[in-house]
């Protein structure tokens, strides 16, 4: 429902207020699940009925992402590598990522850069890749032929992952790095943030639309902080902080909490995904318990209990918005111990390898996964803070409109200059305090900035009191806001003194005036318009206002 305000110089503010409200995305890592239905892995639903379509049960759980990882040429890998799962060469991911976007998952992509698996602990360069001082122009090259390959087999991205925890930098050892900038090596923290820089390059040139995940581990959480704070200095052109997540090597879930807490305070701006997660209700496939602490048995129930406590944490966490738990699709029932998918590779699986039966952590996570853009609520909202010198953050005046896919509208007539920013939260958040508001829920420029109509304006969460500064004529105004992308426009919707609404003031719409005042029928007359004076009649002011303005040009 469109919204109409007058702001006129006697009314010196507007305030609209909101909720954020995103959608929430809830999946796993099935980057073996080919591989497990090739080998003839046999899975059973609640219910004890066999599977026969992995991703059709997936969605109907509710789930509405998964997450595919990417080697540059995995045959390289060596035995051990190889038998813990890395195999996916980008013909495996086009083929697997079109399976999963055709089942209406979204996809988040997750490019190593490297033939076998990266973590804290390696990150060797592609076999492929010789030329040292040509790196950064490789990471580029590649991301670029990949994104285009998977777009052309109908498996674009959503979410890319540009490196997978590069905690200590990528492309070692001239990529090798600390979290705290400090070189390791012949590496430095410059040349990590080059091939960085390069990757997301390429995805903003090749998938404009798909967010941008850097992704770290947290052994220490402070490395975590510690990482962006540093990466700040170099870039600051991606989406989503990801994190991966196992309570066995990185402590309970207050330590997850605290660390939340920490990044949404630090990066208010950026969205927090865990890329990485699992309890390990595991089997080695020779069907050896395994276990990593006494103090989280690998048990069914230890896994539920972790997936209930993880998702009741993250939605406790305003700009945490995804999920993805690690080999949810492990299972190895029905597959011989000689023609297994993995050899000594513990999993994290949904289901139990000693029967094939779906286990109840899956449902879980489900709940977690909210696709509430797709669907306008009142709740899901954003409001315009504004007006000149003497804001009201206790008196919403109207919301925006919520129309689906992340957008926001309101039409307002504007006839004074006017300062406003964009917020979410609401009064009930900001109670009324200036600094929490600035700190936590205003969206706005870097500096005060004067827009106009026809343009797109990036705006982002701002610590600071700029504002955005319009003047507007007395025509109606479409706000319109995207929070997906964080962006908005401004157009004009209506023109004082247009009363044709043929987009043009000139003498026509005096004599159409005059002749209305008469009392001859119009055939096309906008009483909005005719108003040109503002004082809510129509009369012959308005006839003078209007031979004014056209004489003043």
């Amino acid at each position: 429902m469109t919204k109409r305000l007058l702001l006129i110089i006697s009314l010196l503010t507007f305030t609209c207020m909101a909720a954020w409200c995103g959608t929430q995305y809830a999946g796993g890592d099935i980057s073996l699940l080919p591989k497990y239905e090739e080998k003839g892995a046999i899975y059973y639903d609640e219910n004890g009925k066999r599977i026969t379509d992995m991703l059709s049960y997936l969605k109907a759980t509710g789930l509405n992402a998964m997450r595919v990882r990417l080697f540059v040429d995995p045959s390289k890998a060596n035995a051990e590598d190889q038998g813990e799962g890395v195999c996916q060469d980008l013909p495996f991911v086009a083929s697997l990522g079109q399976r999963i976007k055709a089942a209406g998952f979204k996809l988040l992509l997750d490019i190593h850069y490297s033939d076998t698996w990266t973590d804290p602990g390696q990150h060797s360069m592609p076999s492929s890749w010789t030329v040292q001082s040509a790196l950064a122009d490789s990471v580029y090259s590649y991301t670029e032929r990949v994104l285009y390959t998977l777009i052309a087999a109908g498996a674009t991205p959503d979410f890319i992952q540009v490196g997978n925890e590069v905690t200590y930098g990528m492309l070692w050892p001239t990529g090798h790095c600390y979290p705290n900038g400090t070189n390791y090596g012949n590496g430095t923290f410059e040349t990590f943030a080059n091939y960085l820089k390069r990757g997301i390059q390429a995805c903003r040139e090749v998938c404009p639309n798909a967010k941008i995940v850097v992704h770290t581990e947290m052994s220490r959480a402070s490395n975590v902080t510690s990482f962006y704070n540093t990466l700040k200095d170099y870039t600051t052109d991606f989406d989503i902080i990801g994190l991966s997540y196992y309570p066995y090597w990185h402590g309970g879930i207050s330590v997850l909490d605290g660390l939340l807490t920490t990044l949404e305070n630090s990066y208010p701006d950026k969205k927090i995904q865990i890329v990485e997660t699992g309890y390990p209700h595991a089997y080695y496939p020779s069907g050896a318990n395994y276990d990593l602490q006494s103090t989280w048995p690998a048990t069914e129930a230890g896994q539920k209990a972790f997936a209930s406590a993880l998702v009741e944490t993250l939605n406790a966490h305003r700009n945490v918005n995804g999920l993805y738990w690690w080999f949810p699709e492990a299972n190895e029932y029905g597959i011989s111990y000689v023609n297994h998918v993995t050899t000594d590779w513990y999993n994290c699986g949904w289901w139990d390898n000693q029967n094939g039966q779906v286990m109840d952590a899956l449902f879980e996570v489900a709940k977690y996964a909210d696709s509430s853009e797709d669907e306008p609520t009142d709740s899901a909202s954003i409001y315009i803070v504004g007006g000149e010198g003497n804001w009201s953050l206790t008196e919403p005046l109207s919301k925006m409109t919520y129309s689906g896919n992340g957008i926001y509208m309101d039409t307002l007539t504007i006839s004074a200059p006017i300062y406003f920013v964009f917020a979410d939260g609401g009064p009930a958040y900001w109670n009324n305090d200036w600094t929490a508001f600035n700190a936590n829920y205003r969206y706005g420029p870097t500096a005060t900035t004067t827009v106009t109509t026809g343009a797109t304006y990036s705006t982002a969460k701002r610590d600071n009191n700029y504002s955005y500064y319009f003047t507007g004529d007395g025509s109606d105004y479409l706000f319109t806001f995207d929070a997906d992308n964080l962006t908005f426009t401004l157009d004009r919707v209506g023109l004082l003194g247009d009363v044709n609404n043929d987009r043009q003031v000139n003498i026509q719409d005096v004599t159409i005036l005059i002749d209305y005042l008469l009392g001859s029928t119009m055939t096309s007359f906008d009483t909005t318009n005719a108003d040109v004076n503002q004082d809510k009649t129509i009369n012959i002011a308005d006839v003078t206002s209007l031979i004014d303005r056209l004489l003043a040009g």
